[in-house]
């Protein structure tokens, strides 16, 4: 999986920790993909809070996920599980065609 990160309004040891939590959050979604998919993660740093925003195509499907926080790490997590409920719902749609089609009567 390639993770493509662009940080606004963060510092480098923000940076450092935000990049440190995307890689370990977004690993936990590789297992529910066929094949290696590219992930595009936006952090915006602001005085009240940070906003995330993840996005990837899978299947001609674009997936979003956003989230925002005081905590960093925490709108990272949130986001990241909004990501995974997404994948995990196309996945099971995809298996109920997949039975569909193949227990329809001919």
């Amino acid at each position: 999986m390639q993770l493509t990160t662009t940080f606004r309004g963060l510092n480098r040891s923000e940076s450092a920790a935000a990049t440190s939590a995307l890689e370990r959050n977004t690993s936990r979604l590789e297992r529910l993909l066929e094949r290696p998919v590219p992930i595009r993660a936006v952090v915006e740093g602001g005085p009240p809070e940070h906003k995330v925003t993840l996005t990837m195509a899978v299947e001609g499907e674009d997936l979003i996920a956003q989230s925002a926080g005081h905590d960093l790490a925490v709108a990272i997590t949130t986001a990241c599980e909004r990501l995974r409920s997404q994948l995990i719902r196309m996945r099971r749609r995809r298996q109920s065609n997949r039975q569909k089609t193949t227990t329809a009567p001919t």
